[in-house]
């Protein structure tokens, strides 16, 4: 079964800043793709399968969301190291912001339209 047939949320494409710290290691990183159950994020740690990490991701220039989320995959390709992860914690009020930005990530046409009121 392909990872994609797994997923309860699709996943979206962005590049947005992460802030990842974790028992095993913290850093600085861009996210790769992201739903409203988890993400794939590249950051130069070194985090373990299994792990909890907190994270702070940048939905833009104002507004982050804090989460917790478990490691469930690690990718390694030469020295450049990518997560897959599900949120473990997500408050109401992030998972909205999150909603909110995902819907303007595939309608970004959205966002001009609601300036315009």
């Amino acid at each position: 079964m392909e990872m994609a047939d797994k997923r309860r949320e699709p996943r979206v494409d962005v590049s947005w800043p992460l802030r990842v710290a974790g028992i095993n290691g913290r850093g600085d990183g861009r996210v790769v793709n992201i739903s409203l159950c988890g993400l794939l994020f590249a950051v130069d740690a070194d985090l373990e399968k299994g792990d909890l990490v907190v994270l702070r991701v940048g939905l833009d220039h104002d507004t982050t969301i804090d989460c917790v989320a478990q490691i469930l995959r690690v990718d390694t390709q030469d020295d450049n190291r990518a997560y897959g992860a599900d949120f473990r914690y997500l408050t109401a009020a992030d998972r909205q912001k999150l909603s909110f930005a995902l819907l303007l990530v595939q309608e970004p046409d959205l966002a001009g339209r609601l300036g315009s009121r």
